[in-house]
């Protein structure tokens, strides 16, 4: 079986400002300042960041993921996150926050959000995929 079947789906990836964590119900969340672009004045340009993922699995268990975020122009990984996925059960959806902390963008463009996810076996393989645009301002 290949390392995509037996790995985690990304059902959603929302890049956004912050996720805050309902404090009165479980697996609630509300997400500040959703985004699929971001302007900018100068570069490089600082920028806080974070995703969130919701993510689905056949089977129970523990996942270890990544995120890479490329430059489209240049073809080159600019930041890698690493993650971990734990279903405690089969046929679960699971929400999930990743911090990517501040985050340069070195130029104006379009930077992939490559989501990947390791199979106990080993090998890896691309789950999901979500262009960002920057421009510049």
């Amino acid at each position: 079986m290949g390392v995509a079947a037996v790995t985690p789906r990304v059902r959603t990836i929302v890049v956004c400002d912050d996720v805050t964590a309902s404090l009165t119900e479980e697996k609630v969340f509300t997400l500040d300042g959703v985004r699929h672009h971001l302007e900018a004045d100068v570069f490089p340009w600082r920028f806080p960041l974070n995703l969130f993922l919701l993510l689905s699995s056949p089977r129970r268990g523990k996942y270890f993921g990544k995120v890479l975020i490329v430059n489209q122009r240049t073809d080159k990984a600019i930041r890698y996150v690493k993650f971990v996925a734990e279903f405690h059960g089969d046929n679960e959806l699971l929400p999930l926050c990743v911090d990517i902390g501040d985050f340069i963008f070195p130029e104006s463009g379009q930077f992939d959000f490559e989501i990947y996810f390791s199979a106990p076996a080993g090998g890896e393989a691309v789950k999901g995929e979500l262009p960002f645009i920057v421009i510049a301002h």
